[in-house]
């Protein structure tokens, strides 16, 4: 997988889908995740939308750069986005962004709105506490010792993300199973997460400033979410003005794959409303 250097020195490991000439879209991922976890079927999807997407791995996760001493926060992960925008000749993308990496894109469209063309937030949150429901299974999870081998770190990763399970679909164990060893192959270091969360929690809440996005956003969540309440979305969609707000019955803190049609048409459909705006 090819790499940048950020304008700010920030090496960033990505990866692309589709055709470079279409609207590029950005998708940020969430907590201690790296980019495999938006499953290239999925990104084959959306490219076949007609988007040209590109998938990243953010900071201290995965293959790019590691911050073993922390103490940055969320507005630098953004600017990790930001730098990987324009390290890629990218003068502005339509972003995708789930959980923690949705916390992100708030923060860059607030500051950096040039950049966003259009906004889709997936079961994230304003980063406001009250809504991360499972914050204690977050502290569990990074409670827990590092696995010694990699038999050992994919049962730790199905343990840890039994929690993100939709309790109307079916787990697609076999696929969590793929992934928690290609984690693992590519780099296995669960204390880049412990750094994630400190700059969350370190992070202000963005509510009153959300009040001030102007591009067309749409939010997904599910009813079935135990990490971060549906009340987040709620939430969000009050926050920014002329935002549509759909949450799935049965969805969990995932994207099953029989809900993969219906988020690659909202995406879909709020870039054109992006396009349209020109």
């Amino acid at each position: 997988m090819p790499y940048v250097s950020t304008p700010e020195g920030v090496r960033l490991c990505y990866d692309t889908f589709g055709n470079p000439e279409a609207p590029p879209l950005l998708l940020i991922q969430g907590l201690g995740a790296h980019l495999l976890g938006w499953r290239a079927e999925l990104c084959e999807a959306l490219a076949g939308a007609g988007f040209h997407v590109v998938r990243f791995d953010n900071r201290d996760v995965g293959l790019s750069q590691k911050f073993p001493e922390g103490g940055y926060l969320l507005r630098d992960m953004a600017a990790d986005t930001a730098g990987l925008l324009r390290a890629l000749g990218i003068d502005s993308a339509h972003i995708v962004a789930q959980s923690m990496g949705g916390i992100i894109a708030q923060e860059l469209v607030i500051h950096q709105p040039d950049l966003v063309r259009s906004l889709a937030l997936i079961y994230t949150a304003p980063n406001n506490h009250e809504f991360f429901a499972g914050v204690d299974l977050i502290d569990e999870r990074m409670a827990l010792p590092h696995a010694r081998d990699r038999a050992e770190a994919v049962e730790l990763y199905l343990r840890n993300e039994a929690p993100c399970s939709s309790p109307g679909y079916p787990a697609d164990l076999e696929w969590l199973r793929l992934l928690g060893g290609l984690m693992y192959d590519r780099d296995y270091d669960p204390d880049g997460a412990a750094r994630q969360t400190a700059a969350i929690l370190a992070s202000p809440d963005y509510t009153a400033e959300l009040r001030g996005i102007t591009v067309p956003t749409t939010i997904m969540h599910g009813d079935g979410d135990r990490l971060i309440s549906p009340a987040a979305a709620t939430a969000l969609h009050e926050a920014i003005a002329g935002s549509t707000l759909t949450v799935f019955p049965g969805m969990g803190h995932e994207l099953p794959q029989a809900l993969w049609s219906d988020i690659v048409a909202l995406v879909h459909d709020n870039a054109v409303t992006s396009s349209e705006r020109v």
